[in-house]
């Protein structure tokens, strides 16, 4: 299929000559179905010049209407919809006018065209179908890329990284962010155009690893896609309903470059697309069997827009992992799947019109230790940007969860500056339009710290005061492996060393619960092994938890 994609549409378009009156500048309508007389939603209208280049483009809106303000330079005008067939009328003068227009709508989405084949690819009973329905998912890919120019909105997206159990669907892990976009143009883009893709692959080599690309709107639209690749029909599972799929592979295979083999799925009843569904050809042999591959899906909005509102890449990692055998220490990768990607979470148009996705929620009652209200308190969900605090009945709201695991932590302010959040126990896995519920009983950071020390077997009844500290870099990263001695301030200014130590983790964290007293002074001293540079910090109880941070440019400036 070396087909002429403009050569293709032209053999489905309507000719007919219009005569628009001269005077003013502008070009407003209402685009409507043929048949049915209603209002056309989503429908691209184009003013073409004389050598077909576009003077200017609009998309209708939920009233079916229009409006260009020039038509400075037009000589044709051309209309798109996914699941009508295009119309193109000839235009004369750059009057201003009022013209509505008639589409009609296929009876099938699966109508011929005709094509020059392509030699790269293998002769087939339907290509002639594919082709046409190709043409209708190229009206849809318009429209995806005119409503960003058209209707530019205010995009809240959310950005998540999956790590699966192996090469399941279960996600072990997640991580979610959030980022507000209230300039952005589109929602997903591809870093790189239709040529390079096609041409170079959809993956390079980077520092450490390979970078993999997916294809937007922008790439499937253009030329160099629909010559690189070879498209059929596939049919659809019992999962997609009134949906048919166009399957495109490339038309040329290279050993060295990572190409794409998918499906753009479109229902036939809504007359919308649904999504693309592709997988990754030449990578591994190790990764092939965790289905590397990605998703991007569309969503029409009742004002005619369509976004992309889902896109993810799965792809495969590796963790080095040694084992001491018989044999001495083997070392071996484990590998398992982790998706990247990122959907909307809700989309504001400057006239106030706002959609939100259907995602989860979390209501959950805090109580303290004792069952009572625990008001006031924070809590976070952890590796995520989300947080709620409790009324005065203990009651935590949280809204747009993306699906998935998650887990809950406090944030209690005395501890914040160290970066440490008190664990909870809650975990809990959320759906797309489910709510959540659950109760949390909270610790307070003293029984927090208690129970730390406790733990390490550095508890000492007796005392009203505890410490809780942190050894940090002066860019906030975390020491490990660093000796904490603390010593304790006598009546007469000496000092007496107590006789524990603390080797800090990877969290740099370490604590002390040794009959301190409010108004005891401590000193803390943090050094390595093998280095004589060592941090000295002194510290005042002046409450039941002294919370010290330790800041340190580690030995020779390096984190230990």
């Amino acid at each position: 299929m070396r087909a002429r994609v403009g050569s293709s549409v032209a053999a489905l378009v309507f000719l007919c000559a219009l005569a628009v009156p001269a005077g003013a500048q502008g070009l407003s309508g209402i685009v409507r179905d043929s048949l049915l007389r209603q209002p056309v939603v989503g429908a691209v209208v184009l003013l073409l010049d004389s050598a077909g280049g576009t003077v200017a483009r609009k998309l209708t809106n939920e009233r079916g209407e229009y409006q260009i303000l020039s038509t400075r330079g037009a000589r044709a005008l051309r209309v798109l919809r996914i699941g009508y067939t295009p119309l193109e009328q000839t235009f004369i003068g750059s009057g201003s006018s009022n013209l509505d227009l008639t589409v009609l709508a296929v009876p099938s989405m699966l109508q011929s065209v005709h094509v020059v084949p392509n030699t790269l690819c293998a002769p087939r009973k339907d290509r002639a179908e594919a082709l046409g329905l190709w043409e209708q998912a190229r009206s849809g890919l318009l429209a995806t890329i005119v409503s960003r120019e058209v209707f530019p909105a205010t995009m809240h997206r959310l950005g998540f990284e999956r790590v699966m159990d192996g090469n399941s669907e279960r996600i072990e892990a997640m991580r979610v962010r959030a980022d507000s976009a209230d300039t952005a143009a589109t929602s997903f883009f591809a870093p790189h155009s239709a040529s390079d893709l096609v041409k170079s692959g959809f993956a390079t080599d980077g520092p450490k690893s390979k970078i993999f690309f997916g294809p937007d709107a922008d790439v499937l639209l253009s030329e160099y896609f629909a010559l690189g690749y070879c498209f059929d029909i596939t049919a659809a599972g019992k999962d997609r309903p009134n949906q048919v799929g166009l399957h495109f592979e490339p038309a040329e295979k290279k050993r060295n470059r990572v190409d794409i083999d998918g499906a753009l799925w479109i229902d036939t009843v809504a007359r919308a697309l649904r999504d693309i569904e592709f997988h990754y050809l030449n990578v591994e042999p190790k990764a092939a069997s965790f289905r590397p591959g990605g998703r991007v899906s569309f969503r029409e909005m009742q004002n005619g827009v369509v976004l992309i509102d889902r896109w993810s890449l799965r792809l495969v990692s590796a963790q080095r992992d040694s084992v001491r055998t018989v044999k001495g220490l083997q070392v071996h990768d484990w590998l398992y799947a982790d998706e990247t990607g990122g959907e909307l979470s809700r989309v504001t148009w400057p006239d106030k019109v706002t959609w939100k996705s259907p995602l989860g929620a979390l209501r959950v009652h805090a109580i303290t230790e004792d069952g009572a209200p625990a008001a006031g308190t924070v809590l976070a969900l952890n590796a995520s940007h989300y947080f709620g605090t409790a009324d005065p009945y203990g009651m935590v709201e949280i809204h747009d969860l993306l699906p998935g695991p998650y887990s809950a932590r406090v944030i209690e302010p005395r501890l914040a500056d160290l970066g440490i959040g008190i664990p909870t126990a809650l975990h809990f896995q959320v759906g797309r339009d489910s709510t959540v519920l659950a109760t949390v009983k909270v610790q307070t950071a003293e029984s927090y710290t208690m129970n730390l020390c406790k733990d390490a077997h550095v508890f000492t009844a007796g005392g009203t005061s505890m410490m809780l500290g942190r050894v940090l870099t002066r860019s906030g990263q975390p020491v490990k492996n660093a000796t904490v001695a603390i010593a304790a301030q006598l009546s007469n200014g000496d000092w007496r060393w107590l006789g524990d130590t603390y080797i800090t983790s990877a969290d740099g964290v370490f604590e002390s619960c040794r009959k301190w007293e409010i108004g005891d002074t401590a000193m803390i001293r943090v050094s390595w092994p093998g280095f004589d540079d060592e941090a000295v910090q002194l510290a005042r109880f002046s409450d039941h938890l002294l919370v010290a941070k330790v800041v340190t440019d580690g030995p020779a400036g390096r984190n230990p």
